[in-house]
């Protein structure tokens, strides 16, 4: 009888086991020098049992004390999967490596004044990152529309196939996974202050959500299979990775509006000689979002490879800390911080593990050189309506609105998917619910797609049948694919059938079906017809052609439907001030104090909205506009 079978390997031997992946060839290439060293004959080829082999040299190895050493290069060459680092502590207990070290209480003296206002400025920078409302990481923005993180830090929201492997674009990339961006927050300004009136008082303020991307994940490059392990750490190992091809376990996230931000601030060379850095952060304790941000002070004083594909440094960090922002000391960011290990393990040394008492952070210098080239195009925006009459003499300003013309863009493409031809517009009187119409028709006109427009509030007395036909009018359809009325129920199929019919034809170029006037009268929209907008929405993935904006409609999407919600708001300042000035102009700070003046006089003489957006253009643009080019 086998030891397996005799219950001689324990659960958590059995468990390591399995989490290894079945290459044996490669298994035995690990195994042989290690068996070698420590005087050992087992050998895979003896027994015609390979996983009992593999049960009995985890076995051997944990008794002879180098089954960290075996695990490390499993690791290293990525034979593992899914559990292997839980079902590895289970057995070794808490691993000697892990995330992030306190390693210094160094302060090098710098240039107070200047160093503060290097700081202040980076300060607005970072953001926190979150998963699922609990804190994972740190990021920074190195475009208006880019956030740069570490790629171990969002793992979880890549797109994975079965067996745990990553689901690859076309140029090597990993991919968002369904559903990540609803998971995913990065918020600015979370920091502690003194208050106004009482310096000697702080408080932690909450900081802003920025707006993502529908595409948020711009472009990734995962870590190595070791960079990734929780269990096991050598921060002096480079294996596998290149210049300029990496990997450099980096993250850039899109966000949907730009921000603004001083000029480039990477640094895409730096002295090879030891040199003062400062890391901006949010490591993890005290709640599920982590501290505020915080300020270490450190020393790069290792380059790992040449050129340096790794550093490594002695700054204090935490977990949470991967992803932020590794500053030289004239604020310009020269690395991501990425992790470390916590002590030195002398049993590791005897079983030939590195060890080194460093945290370990990745150079931009190839990334940030071609962040131009790697698709990450700036996104233009429409800022005014030029083909839109019924809203009077125009052109009229497109404020905002960066949401909703970011999901035009992705329901333009041939491939988009249901949740992506599928837009619901809401928001209170003011905010540009009407506008929306407008704004939908010029951009899928550019583009040269059809849009059909109804204001429910003209079918308060229509059955399905009657409806249809309306959207069949509204298309100038052909006589043959007018919809005959019916009172019978069993013939909702057929109606929506006739209207996507109607809509589209065979073979047609796509069409947006724009419904508004779901407030006010039309709250009470005939039950037939509110059936067939549900069963329009809920069958969308079997009518590819089908764009549908439903404005001012107040019922969630039927249950597994998903759909891009665009909650409207009034007219930000930003987004005003950014309506008159060009991108990055350095005015945009004081514009926006000047807009949120003026929005403030319009609020107390009760102009709201939109409208007081419109008022204060007019007041202000001239002006700034003048000031801008003075200041150019």
């Amino acid at each position: 009888m086998s030891p397996e079978e005799d219950g001689s390997w324990s659960p958590q031997v059995r468990d390591l086991a399995a989490a290894v992946r079945p290459q044996w060839a490669r298994i035995d290439a690990i195994w042989g020098p290690l068996k070698t060293a420590h005087g050992l004959h087992l050998r895979r080829d003896t027994d015609g049992d390979a996983v009992g082999f593999l049960c009995e040299a985890i076995a051997v190895a944990q008794q002879h004390g180098f089954l960290r050493a075996f695990a490390f290069q499993l690791v290293k060459d990525d034979l593992v999967g899914d559990g292997f680092d839980e079902h590895l502590v289970a057995l070794l207990g808490e691993s000697a490596a892990g995330l992030h070290a306190f390693q210094n209480g160094v302060f090098s003296p710098a240039s107070a004044r200047i160093a503060a206002q290097g700081m202040l400025r980076a300060c607005d920078l970072v953001c926190r990152i979150d998963i699922g409302e609990q804190h994972i990481g740190t990021g920074v923005l190195v475009r208006p529309q880019l956030v740069a993180t570490a790629a171990h830090v969002l793992w979880d929201l890549f797109a994975k196939h079965p067996d745990g492997s990553l689901v690859l674009g076309p140029d090597g990339s990993p991919q968002a996974a369904e559903g990540s961006l609803a998971l995913l927050t990065l918020t600015f300004g979370d920091v502690e202050d003194n208050l106004p009136d009482d310096p000697g008082t702080t408080v932690r303020l909450a900081g802003t959500v920025a707006a993502l991307h529908p595409q948020w994940l711009a472009r990734s490059s995962p870590p190595t299979p070791l960079e990734r392990s929780k269990a096991l750490a050598d921060v002096s190992d480079i294996s596998g990775i290149e210049a300029p091809e990496g990997p450099w376990d980096l993250a850039l996230i899109r966000l949907a509006q730009r921000r603004p931000m001083p000029r480039p601030v990477l640094r895409g060379r730096a002295s090879r000689q030891p040199f003062q850095i400062h890391v901006l952060h949010h490591p993890q304790g005290g709640g599920l979002l982590g501290q505020p941000l915080l300020w270490s002070i450190g020393k790069l004083d290792q380059q790992l490879g040449t050129p340096p594909v790794r550093w490594l440094h002695d700054a204090n960090t935490l977990a949470g800390s991967s992803g932020a922002p590794v500053f030289d000391r004239y604020w310009r960011i020269v690395a991501l911080h990425q992790g470390g290990s916590r002590v030195v393990d002398c049993a590791d040394d005897a079983a030939g593990l590195p060890a080194a008492s460093r945290n370990r952070a990745v150079p931009v210098r190839d990334w940030c050189e071609r962040l131009d080239e790697l698709d990450l195009v700036e996104l233009t925006y429409l800022s005014e309506l030029r083909r839109s009459p019924e809203l009077g003499a125009g052109p009229h300003p497109v404020v905002g609105r960066q949401a909703t013309q970011d999901w035009v863009r992705l329901s333009l493409e041939p491939a988009a998917t249901a949740a992506q031809r599928l837009l619901i517009v809401r928001g209170a009187p003011g905010t540009g619910l009407h506008f929306t119409k407008f704004l939908v028709r010029e951009m899928v006109e550019d583009a040269g797609g059809v849009m059909v427009s109804l204001d429910l509030a003209n079918a308060l007395d229509d059955d399905a049948a009657a409806f249809a036909g309306k959207v069949a009018a509204a298309r100038s359809a052909p006589a043959r694919a007018k919809v005959a009325a019916s009172g019978l129920t069993t013939t909702q199929r057929d109606i929506r059938r006739q209207v996507t019919g109607v809509l589209y034809g065979a073979g047609s170029r796509p069409t947006w079906l724009v419904l508004e006037g779901f407030g006010g009268a039309a709250l009470d929209v005939p039950v037939d017809v509110r059936d067939l907008l549900m069963d329009l929405i809920r069958n969308l993935s079997a009518y590819p052609s089908l764009r549908l904006v439903v404005i001012g409609w107040l019922e969630e999407p039927p249950p597994g439907v998903e759909a891009f919600v665009d909650e409207l708001t009034d007219p930000a300042a930003a987004d005003i001030a950014a309506q008159i000035l060009p991108v990055g102009s350095a005015l945009l700070p004081v514009a926006t104090q000047m807009v949120e003046a003026e929005l403030s006089l319009e609020q107390f003489q009760g102009v709201l909205g939109y409208a007081a957006a419109l008022r204060v253009l007019e007041r202000l643009g001239h002006r700034l506009r003048a000031a801008a080019e003075g200041s150019a």
